[in-house]
């Protein structure tokens, strides 16, 4: 499994020295664990000797993918958000132009701000907007010292504001938004305490959905 594990980090082939530099593990070692891992196909040696990652992990990365429920992940965070600040808590993903809220909890308060599950509405300049244009195309790895949260007020209901952050996948991948929003006097999307719980609960559902920062990758290719 830590064979397996030192190709994340990298978009090209391995040799066996790239291998032993991640695991600690002699070549020796490694190279037995190979053969076992491209007869069942789960690395493909090329003709260089350098190795890739074979077809049978797409397969269960399909079939992961079919029994994974994301709500299952993120329904309990949003419950807990909400019941933290106060105030209502949505997750968004992009399709195209589109923004879609695929899950909410509204705020216990006679005022607040309310949108149904499932509503579609286009990529705006709302705080979820700027988030999904952001870094829907950006890699979790890449992001360097860039702010993460979005925070915007009049857009759309000139009474309400909201605050987001992006929340990353297995290898990085972005997923979507995670969003408190609330009324204008109420509610500050800039509250440290609002931002540190915000982030605290993207990172919590980064980390369910398989999001682990990668602090050592290997060297490039051709190395040994």
């Amino acid at each position: 499994m830590a064979i397996l594990d030192a190709f994340i980090g990298t978009d090209h082939p391995v040799t066996l020295g790239d291998l032993e530099k991640a695991t600690g593990l002699f070549k020796s070692v490694i190279f037995r664990y190979m053969i076992s891992l491209e007869r069942r196909n789960y690395v493909t040696k090329l003709h260089d000797g350098r190795y890739r990652l074979g077809p049978k992990l797409m397969l269960l990365g399909h079939l992961y993918e079919k029994s994974f429920d994301l709500l299952s992940i993120i329904n309990p965070i949003l419950d807990q958000l909400a019941e933290d600040t106060g105030e209502t808590i949505s997750f968004y993903i992009r399709e195209g132009k589109n923004r879609i809220c695929i899950a909410r909890r509204d705020s216990n308060h006679t005022v607040k701000v309310s949108v149904r599950p499932g509503s579609i509405q286009l990529v705006d300049g709302s705080s979820t907007g700027l988030v999904l244009s952001d870094f829907s195309e950006m890699n979790a790895e890449d992001l360097g010292k860039e702010d993460l949260f979005r925070a915007t007020s009049g857009i759309g209901e000139v009474l309400t504001c909201s605050v987001s952050i992006p929340v990353f996948g297995a290898s990085g991948q972005f997923k979507g938004a995670l969003t408190v929003s609330g009324p204008v006097g109420r509610f500050d999307p800039h509250s440290r305490k609002i931002r540190e719980q915000l982030k605290a609960a993207a990172t919590e559902i980064s980390f369910k959905l398989g999001h682990r920062p990668t602090k050592v990758r290997l060297l490039k290719s051709g190395t040994s």
